[in-house]
């Protein structure tokens, strides 16, 4: 009987955290304020088709980047790297979340995101599948893209 309450109490508390880390992943897309400071620009790191008149284009308002973090998952720094279609079309800005931490934040037409964090924290990667608007590349493979 001991050994049913025990492990009823350990998934309980197993369950918790669970709920606690869902939390505070809620918690890190909470944005006091959130500022665009590059739109529609063009890196140049990627040797697509793509040109700078094409990704004066992709021009996002704060509230799609917003829906941006909240819709996307984390990645790892391998698959944001090699494994994730890019592109050379970005935006760009800053951040301030509701717990006082301050970064900076950029995404790319591919629907690829990553988040720095002003106090040293690991820069965190995202992808968002979830995403719809026109902007953004359709979740297909390059041929697809540049044979538009």
């Amino acid at each position: 009987m001991v050994k049913i309450i025990l492990s009823f109490f350990i998934a309980l508390t197993m369950g918790c955290s669970v709920i606690n880390n869902t939390d505070k992943i809620q918690q890190l897309f909470e944005f006091n304020s959130i500022h665009i400071d590059s739109n529609g620009s063009y890196s140049g790191y990627i040797s697509f088709n793509e040109t700078t008149e094409y990704c004066k284009t992709f021009v996002l308002k704060k509230s799609e980047v917003v829906d941006f973090f909240k819709q996307s998952r984390a990645v790892t720094s391998r698959e944001y790297a090699h494994d994730l279609m890019a592109s050379n079309c970005y935006a760009s800005g800053g951040f301030i979340l509701s717990t006082g931490i301050a970064g900076t934040w950029k995404i790319d037409r591919a629907r690829r995101g990553m988040i720095n964090f002003d106090n040293g924290d690991d820069t965190k990667y995202y992808y968002c599948s979830e995403c719809k608007s026109t902007l953004f590349y359709e979740s297909c493979d390059i041929e697809c893209v540049h044979g538009q």
